[in-house]
């Protein structure tokens, strides 16, 4: 099948085929999920936040903020290292200029250099875009201008060179006024052309930093890059902003692509295709899932349809599964060049001129004598205007998005834990920041905040997929986590250890594809796709005892407890591997992160180094031999890699941006930038030029005979001597302060929240001591610089609100921030819609639930109380299978019968404001009250508790599935009773039975 895509060129026209064509061969409906993938796929880029880069002062890096690929990161300690950076710069430029000043170093060789050269006319001498040199002694040439005009542009002193007309930039933005005010400028796109504007501003971090030069850089994009690739109602221009249009991608032509008509209209077109392909990958089995499969290629068009309408604030679709989206309403735009882009674009042009030419390489005075006349480019843009610094979200300039606060939590490598000995190499946390550390000085962390949410979705999905198979083979049969990390989970380790390893008798454990509800003896076999990857691991591995770890001696690592305690081991084996003076220690845990929704999520781990050793690197320090450093320590050399004889070598960097004298730099067999940027890793105030040396753990090369000793072959398998048990904690692995938001529900839940409604707002605070305080802000999506609701209260981990009646029916999220805590760091709920009230909804219900815990660790305030709350919630939510939204606990007392470990859950059944369950409060009650699903809540909550228990660090105990059971089953009459009135019924019917038996008397 040939689909022709045509081209047409920008206002012009000629036939497109003429010039252009292009054929390409795909099957007909595996284009139509090509464009729903792809459409997708691009939202992320375009969010209606609009920015795409951002250098806070904090020395950190954003990327796409507020959509699914949202990215921060940061070298450690950043701002310090710029801070260093430009002090040392400065030393060198001063060398090479007496009497520099502050302004006259940032003019040349800061951001506003880049500023002046591009706002300045080439004949003037104003103070605000001289670059005459201010000192008189200063030497020819400095200046890091000279990259941009002669390294960048090409130019040397004898061309032409490209200068720009009087002020490409706005007036307003000089060096001056990015010293004071900050520079914000808008590339504003020309009538005709796509609506495509560019908005970059730039400011002094000033106080701000840890040095006054630092820079905050922000660059966003507008126009119909707010709004492209939006999910849309119809087709039409009127759910689409500025130059789009509403289409369907399964019948509309876009970007030249024309579809064939019988490609399908709607996502449920494809679902038979879709249900074959599954087939074949073994995700579902002939006789036992009858098409379309328990989720259609529809749903999940519905499911990230609707998961992406989230992250445009203007969005107000209802979910579906259509493929109709917005996309840009212009022809293709295909300019000759760059320089034509930017003509057709925003009007800017370069026009050749003569007259007396300023030498940008000479910063002294115009090029009247040497040569006369020269010729050269004066370039002008017509778009480029004054922006006004407004985003949805609140000012560019805005206080906490300089100092970053505004980005969330700072993204930061643990610290070293001088105390423990321990040096955290590699960390990767449930917030799902990946971080690196060398030294106390030398590391660096980035955070995907954006694929958590999306990755939440997935693993509900799979849960679903799960559920719903399961009930087709056996009705009623229930799905745990432990069955969804056996068969389904890939990202998880378990199946690792259970192929990989032997175990002691008493941690044994089999992955197996039959699964049984222990509390009604209901079985399921269920084959995945992974399953049948588990089985083949398991054939191979199993015929070679060789090929298999033996840890039956670790208690801390095996397949059978790592839901609850995950998997930690040591090896102190390093001393003797290496013959080293000083003990060091590998320390390896992983461990899964609590489960706050649906779906199973990813673990945290960490891989550290530990004990005296770790000390020699923390602080490093340099030194000329070995006599510089402790015991166990040794003087590694490293000078060949920066000096070299032959001219090889780390160049050093400031020569090429200060064109000075030759005095100022590096000689021969010298480095001076190297030796200031080891100033800075050791904390040094002087250092050598010619030697780099540092004091790292004595670690001498082993003979090979050695780890011959190393590994022993038993029954069991391969055993690694002094590989060992750890129960403690790696620095970063758990141990971060972090707040996250329970409800409102993740994104992904759709929610939508009703006026006039009272609401609790629950949250789980790790790491964060009793009686602080966190603030908590009710904001609107598309604009973020407005609260509505505001209040400072203790975290406890629950505020109860109403939600006011006057406000608008938009999209809302929910942000707490930790003011007690340095750079007070922000945590973001998922983002829902905020409607009207409905008359008719069903009233909540008022519920109790006895279950099994230990009442003394739930005080007010704690984190083990909220955990405990939060994994009620969603183990009443699976057994009803319903969102977790509609469960909304309070609070919790102790019983009658405490000394049994029994506790009253108080919670609320609420109606289901999305409409997509329309069981009332009242028929939910009466579902979990039954003893089959009382059975099936004990299995559940226990199973939660005990997977979700290690965040506190062991301070919440979790009971066994039988131990919830009995003390469920023991109060069973009294502790469900869900209606505080159906308490009293055998009261009120005895009394009726009295009165009957004594009305004759």
């Amino acid at each position: 099948d040939q689909i022709r895509a045509r081209r047409k060129f920008w206002n012009r026209d000629q036939d497109p085929i003429a010039s252009h064509h292009i054929t390409m061969l795909l099957p007909r409906r595996a284009l139509l999920l090509l464009a729903a993938v792809l459409a997708l796929s691009i939202v992320p880029a375009v969010h209606a936040e609009r920015e795409i880069f951002t250098w806070d002062c904090a020395g950190q890096m954003h990327l796409f903020a507020n959509t699914p690929m949202a990215t921060s990161m940061a070298l450690d300690k950043g701002s310090q290292w710029m801070n260093h950076f430009y002090t040392k710069l400065k030393e060198r430029a001063s060398c090479a200029c007496p009497g520099m000043s502050d302004d006259e170093f940032a003019r040349k060789f800061l951001f506003p250099s880049v500023i002046n050269y591009l706002s300045g006319p080439a004949d003037s001498t104003a103070p605000d875009v001289d670059w005459s040199v201010d000192s008189a002694t200063c030497y020819d040439g400095i200046s890091l201008r000279n990259l941009f005009a002669k390294d960048m542009f090409g130019m040397d002193s004898n061309e032409g060179e490209a200068r720009w007309e009087e002020h490409i930039l706005p007036t307003s933005c000089t060096w001056a006024t990015y010293m004071t005010d900050g520079c914000k400028v808008n590339m504003t796109h020309k009538t005709g052309a796509p609506a495509l504007d560019v908005m970059v501003a730039a400011k002094q971090c000033g106080a701000m930093s840890d040095n006054i030069f630092n820079t905050y850089v922000s660059i966003t994009i507008g126009g119909f890059a707010e709004e492209v690739f939006k999910p849309c109602a119809a087709t039409g221009e009127a759910t689409c902003g500025e130059d789009l249009k509403c289409v369907n991608l399964g019948t509309e032509e876009v970007f030249g692509i024309v579809p064939f008509e019988d490609l399908g209209a709607q996502p449920s077109d494809f679902d038979q295709d879709f249900y074959k392909a599954a087939l074949d990958l073994g995700v579902y089995e002939a006789t036992t899932d009858p098409s379309p499969g328990c989720y259609p290629f529809s749903s999940m068009v519905a499911d990230f349809r609707s998961g992406f309408q989230s992250w445009f604030p203007s969005s107000k679709v209802a979910a579906d599964s259509s493929f109709s989206f917005c996309v840009p309403d212009v022809s293709i735009f295909e300019p000759s060049s760059l320089e034509n882009m930017f003509e057709l674009m925003y009007g800017c042009s370069a026009t050749s001129k003569s007259k007396p030419f300023y030498n940008l390489l000479n910063d002294k005075t115009f090029n009247t004598t040497q040569g006369g006349v020269k010729s050269y480019w004066s370039t002008a843009c017509t778009g480029m205007g004054v922006w006004d610094g407004s985003l949805y979200s609140g000012n560019v300039f805005a206080s906490d998005r300089m100092d970053g606060s505004f980005f969330g939590d700072p993204v930061v490598a643990p610290p070293i834990n001088t105390a423990e000995k321990i040096l955290p190499l590699f960390t990767w946390d449930c917030l799902w920041t990946m971080a690196m550390r060398l030294t106390d000085k030398l590391g660096g962390a980035f955070r995907v905040t954006g694929f958590r949410e999306v990755f939440q979705l997935f693993a509900s999905r799979i849960g679903t997929v799960a559920e719903c198979r399961a009930d087709v083979r056996t009705k009623g049969f229930t799905v745990m986590r432990q069955h969804i990390m056996d068969s389904y989970a890939l990202y998880t380790p378990k199946w690792l250890i259970e192929a990989f390893t032997n175990q002691h008798v008493d941690r044994a454990y089999t992955i197996t594809t039959t699964w049984e509800n222990a509390w009604n003896g209901k079985q399921v076999t269920l084959v995945s796709p992974w399953s049948k990857l588990i089985a083949v691991v398991q054939n191979v591995i199993d015929d070679v005892p060789e090929n298999k770890l033996d840890l039956t001696d670790i208690t801390s690592c095996s397949a059978k407890n790592y839901a609850n305690d995950g998997c930690s081991m040591s090896y102190t084996g390093l001393k003797e591997v290496f013959d080293t003076a000083s003990a060091l220690n590998i320390i390896m845990a992983m461990k899964q992160c609590p489960a706050y929704e649906r779906g199973l999520p990813l673990p945290q781990a960490g891989f550290a180094l530990q004990n005296d050793g770790v000390l020699a690197l923390s602080p490093l320090k340099s030194c000329t031999s070995d006599g510089d450093c402790g015991s166990g320590a040794t003087c590694l050399d490293i000078t060949d890699a920066f000096i070299s004889d032959t001219g090889g070598g780390f160049p050093d960097a400031f020569r090429e941006i200060v064109k000075g004298t030759d005095s100022c730099h590096s000689s021969a067999n010298q480095n001076k930038f190297i030796r200031d940027m080891v100033l800075f890793l050791t904390g040094s105030t002087e250092g050598s030029e010619t030697q780099f040396a540092f004091c790292v753990p004595k670690l001498n090369i082993p003979d090979f005979s050695v780890f011959e000793t190393l590994f022993d072959a038993t029954d069991s398998g391969v055993k690694i001597a002094k590989l060992g048990s750890f129960s403690g904690l790696i620095p970063g692995v758990g141990d971060k302060p972090s707040v996250n938001i329970v409800f409102p529900p993740s994104s992904s839940a759709r929610y939508i929240l009703r006026m006039g409604t009272s609401r609790v707002l629950s949250w789980v605070s790790l790491n964060t001591p009793i009686g602080t305080k966190v603030n908590i802000l009710l904001i609107k999506q598309s604009d973020q610089s407005s609260t509505v609701i505001e209040a400072k209260v203790t975290n406890t981990g629950m505020f109860t609100y109403v939600v006011p009646t006057n406000l608008g029916t938009v999209n809302y999220m929910v942000k707490i921030c930790l003011v007690e805590y340095g750079g007070s760091p922000c945590f973001e709920s998922g983002v829902f819609t905020v409607a009207a009230a409905n008359p008719n909804a069903q009233p909540p219900v008022e519920a109790t639930q006895v279950m099994a815990a230990d009442i003394d660790q739930l005080g007010v305030g704690t984190p083990e109380r909220a955990l405990f709350l939060t994994t009620a919630k969603t183990s009443i939510a699976k057994v009803l299978k319903t969102e977790s939204f509609r469960v909304e606990p309070y609070d919790v007392l102790g019983t009658s019968r405490r000394d049994m470990g029994a506790v009253e859950v108080k919670f609320r059944l609420l109606p289901d404001d999305t409409g997509r369950d329309t069981r009332n409060p009242s028929d939910l009650q009466i579902t979990l009250n039954s003893p089959e699903n009382q059975a099936k809540l004990a299995a559940v909550a226990a199973e939660d508790l005990q997977m979700n228990s290690g965040a506190t660090g062991g301070g919440l105990s979790a009971p066994t599935a039988d131990q919830m059971n009995k003390t469920m089953d023991d109060d069973f009459s009294a502790g469900t009773s869900l209606h505080p009135q159906a308490a009293l019924a055998p009261t009120l019917l005895l009394s009726l039975l009295l009165l009957l038996v004594a009305a004759p008397w």
